[in-house]
């Protein structure tokens, strides 16, 4: 029997979108401030002001390094010209290509912090404006092919009040989750500052969701007195999915999950192979070192199991992990169109890691788990 397959961790990216994404649905009075693209150098890019964002329709510098890279190149994602992402046939093609029926997308990831070297939009005010405008876009997106694309929204993270308003806009719009980026928020996501937010979306019954790759290079990313080294951001892309331990452990000990039960929320594209790990250390420090400070009702991998998910490409020993530990909290993603992921050969993917699994857990972890997250029907 073949299993249905939806993708809980699928991408859009500014550099796929429209051009007139935020021109037609940002105030006028934001001028050309308002991210639109331009030609330059015999290329297109998008600008905000003047500053450059990122290039158009292609997926960025070196696209075409490395095995993945080269399938994407022949795919036509580095011509400059297609937009495959952002047009709902051809994507759609793209998916039955790969053997995916349906896909949770993540959209615009990086505007607020930089794209491919290229500077973000730092101004909040700005920042809420262009994540409204696409939050409009992208509900519209989902729209043009029922039951096959549920994008989701973007929140500002420098102030919760705005947050929990633009909340309140994604679930008006009928999206199912929305993207908070906790590295350069305002405060850290265990601070009580975000009370209104995880209300706001506890009250909606709006998934929460952080994603990989915005936090910065961290220690092993790091130019050194103007020097870098290949090794340097080759270190970062393989770790990064790391970076998901201290939000994870963060909304845990600090209550988050304890006072909002109803919560649900998804570390994306960080692996699970890690998790079994830490959950048995979580659970085991807290009982020998934190209980007394911390007092939680339950122990902490319990919150986890209870409103917490994580998404995953290609992870076959966390496959085998968590199928015994929390086979209800994972969910598989193809990450396209990234070099990160699996397409167009998802279903050669999930054959390698799943053999052996129990096709009970596979339905679960291909398929159930993220309809069940999302309140998708069928």
């Amino acid at each position: 029997m073949t299993l249905q397959v939806m993708s809980a961790d699928s991408h859009m990216d500014l550099i796929y979108l429209p051009p007139d994404t935020f021109t037609s649905r940002m105030p006028s009075t934001w001028g050309d401030r308002a991210p639109h693209v331009v030609p330059r150098d015999g290329r297109k890019i998008w600008v905000s002001g003047d500053d450059v964002l990122g290039p158009y329709a292609t997926y960025g510098p070196g696209v075409t390094g490395g095995k993945r890279g080269r399938i994407l190149a022949e795919a036509g994602f580095a011509s400059g010209a297609q937009t495959r992402p952002s047009n709902p046939g051809q994507r759609r093609e793209d998916q039955e290509r790969d053997g995916v029926e349906a896909e949770v997308i993540y959209g615009i990831i990086g505007i607020s912090r930089g794209l491919f070297s290229h500077k973000g939009i730092g101004d909040p005010a700005l920042l809420t404006a262009v994540y409204h405008a696409y939050n409009e876009y992208v509900a519209e997106f989902n729209r043009s092919i029922p039951g096959r694309f549920f994008g989701l929204g973007c929140l500002p993270n420098h102030d919760a009040g705005t947050a929990a308003a633009e909340i309140a806009h994604c679930a008006a719009l009928g999206l199912r989750g929305a993207v908070f980026v906790p590295w350069g928020a305002a405060m850290p996501v265990w601070h009580e500052t975000w009370e209104p937010m995880w209300s706001a979306a506890e009250a909606r019954d709006l998934v929460i969701s952080f994603h990989v790759f915005e936090g910065g290079g961290a220690i092993v990313g790091y130019e050194v007195k103007g020097l870098r080294h290949p090794a340097s951001i080759c270190s970062w892309t393989v770790v990064a999915p790391l970076q998901m331990d201290e939000v994870m452990t963060s909304v845990i000990l600090s209550g988050v999950c304890e006072r909002h039960p109803r919560l649900r929320l998804v570390l994306g594209e960080s692996g699970i192979g890690w998790i079994p790990y830490l959950l048995e250390r979580l659970d085991d420090t807290y009982e020998e070192r934190l209980a007394d400070d911390l007092q939680l009702t339950l122990p902490p991998s319990a919150y986890f199991k209870r409103q917490m998910y994580a998404t995953f490409q290609k992870d076959f020993h966390g496959v085998r992990a968590m199928a015994q530990i929390a086979p209800d909290n994972v969910m598989w993603g193809s990450d396209y169109p990234h070099r990160d992921g699996t397409w167009p050969f998802s279903r050669k993917a999930i054959e390698e890691q799943f053999r052996g699994i129990d096709e009970a857990i596979q339905r679960k972890m291909l398929w159930k788990n993220v309809r069940r997250l999302y309140r998708i029907g069928g």
